[in-house]
């Protein structure tokens, strides 16, 4: 499909992110492995090529023109590194299949990871440098990867992780420490290849633990991470969080992230109310309902209510979906997502 806009997605981000004039909103649908069937491939295949990884993105955006392409570490690639065994079926996204550690007594024998060598990172590195070559010039494409709390949950299992923050909190602040680590390891080679970084941490979302065992226990080691980001790229990383994390939203823009992505648990003009004068807000069409089950109406209302909520934010506002879009979701029905952004997101707006 050829579509005809005023600016190309690279100049659209570059000149949100200087708050200069921009043609339409900046739309960037959550997308990645769900997607592998647009190209005929089996999620199982495309974790382990660098070159299909490569392939979806490119593909997904010549077919979408969106504003932004990303290759992820999943939820589990840097545990995968640290140990922790991951199955990757055929048509479905990666799951844990055993921790690197099961007790307590283990965490001060992990190790360092090295990038380079260790699990899938060598691939996804490699996936990032193809995707970057292939799409530089029209679009800016990224590396997202586990906040240091979910990364910990397949170190050491959910199960586990939850227990031990009650009844062994030391233990588990050394086994942040390590993890802040190992997550600094790969923002360093990642921050070489001249990409943008940022996070997904569904673990420390407010369904799962409370705000004060989210201050104690995630926080420290994800500053340590933002920190590094910017000290390595120069600029402040974005962040997911999946389901509640209205509570938490003030402690997580203190740590120093540019852009918080919301999901459509939550509401985008509380977003916009709480910390919308300090980052930029990202969301949040519901994947399953309105993407995954709903019709062309129900995206395009969707769509329009978002960006009635989200435009005027202070900071900014990007279109995206609220999560990840579920697998086997027909591309038809993000191209309906881009469609709709392009109808209801071009300036002047008119909602």
């Amino acid at each position: 499909m050829l579509i005809k806009e005023e600016m190309t997605p690279k100049e659209r981000v570059q000149a949100f992110s200087k708050g200069e004039e921009i043609d339409r909103i900046v739309c960037v649908p959550d997308m990645g492995v769900t997607m592998t069937p647009f190209i005929g491939v089996k999620a199982s295949e495309y974790y382990h090529s660098p070159q299909l990884m490569a392939d979806l993105e490119i593909a997904l955006f010549k077919r979408l023109r969106h504003d932004g392409a990303s290759i992820s570490t999943s939820l589990r690639g840097v545990a995968e590194a640290m140990g922790a065994k991951i199955g990757y079926p055929d048509h479905g996204i990666s799951y844990l299949i055993e921790p690197a550690i099961k007790s307590v007594e283990e965490i001060e024998s992990l190790k360092i990871i090295d990038p380079l060598k260790d699990g899938n990172l060598p691939v996804l590195i490699e996936a990032i440098k193809l995707t970057k070559n292939a799409l530089m010039d029209e679009v800016d494409v990224g590396a997202a990867m586990s906040g240091p709390f979910s990364v910990a949950a397949s170190v050491v299992g959910t199960e586990n992780l939850l227990k031990w923050i009650i009844k062994c909190p030391e233990k588990v602040h050394t086994l942040m420490d390590i993890i802040a680590e190992c997550n600094n390891r790969y923002i360093d080679e990642v921050s070489k290849l001249g990409v943008s970084i940022g996070f997904a941490d569904p673990v420390s979302s407010t369904s799962l633990i409370s705000p004060k065992q989210f201050r104690e226990f995630s926080l420290p080691a994800l500053k340590k991470n933002i920190d590094r980001i910017k000290e390595k790229t120069g600029s402040s990383p974005a962040i997911h969080i999946c389901g509640k994390s209205k509570d938490i939203w003030k402690d997580v823009v203190n740590a120093g992230v540019s852009n918080f992505s919301i999901d459509d648990y939550e509401d985008l003009e509380e977003a916009k109310e709480i910390m919308g004068d300090r980052v930029v807000i990202t969301g949040n069409v519901p994947p399953v309902d309105v993407m995954y089950e709903g019709t062309k109406e129900d995206i395009f209302n969707s769509v329009k209510e978002c960006i009635r909520k989200g435009h005027d934010s202070k900071k900014g506002y990007v279109l995206s979906t609220g999560c990840q879009i579920p697998m086997n979701t027909p591309i038809e029905k993000v191209e309906m997502f881009m469609e709709a952004g392009r109808t209801y997101g071009k300036y002047p707006l008119k909602l």
